[in-house]
């Protein structure tokens, strides 16, 4: 029995890591979403390391329209750039070329995908931390009560 409880956890871990809501978990795996609910507390810091991984997997599997939307930000600046060293800097149109150019900049930069990995380690100090401040939080709701 100890056993199968800890399969339908890992289960549950895998199948939110992936994104599915907890009502088609609960139905799959035969748990009430309550009980789920307190799983996802338990296991945060592993569901949001498996939900970067899976993000990684997407990232990669598209990469391709990652690849294409940073070479052509990467072509835009670089054509803006060459013409900005053609200009004279006092001129209008220049301070529009450098508004194009900082525009995008920052479209380049959010083309960029943001991925965080923890180690078993990080994942464990992060629970412990995060459960410390949850049990820190209901103490001080308790003494306001």
């Amino acid at each position: 029995m100890y056993y199968e409880r800890n399969e339908t956890k890992a289960r549950f871990v895998e199948l939110r890591g992936q994104g599915l809501p907890l009502k088609r978990i609960a139905d799959e795996i035969g748990v009430s979403k309550t009980t789920l609910v307190n799983w996802e507390q338990d296991f945060k810091e592993q569901i949001d390391n498996l939900r970067a991984m899976e993000l990684e997997a997407l990232y990669d599997k598209y990469l391709l329209s990652v690849r294409k939307k940073v070479e052509f930000f990467g072509d835009v600046l670089s054509r803006i750039q060459g013409e900005l060293e053609t200009r004279d800097m006092s001129a209008i149109p220049t301070e529009k070329l450098f508004a194009m150019y900082a525009h995008f900049y920052r479209e380049a930069q959010r083309a960029l995908p943001e991925l965080t990995f923890r180690t078993d380690e990080e994942i464990e100090t992060a629970k412990t931390i995060r459960l410390s401040k949850e049990r820190l939080s209901a103490e001080g709701r308790e003494l306001l009560s």
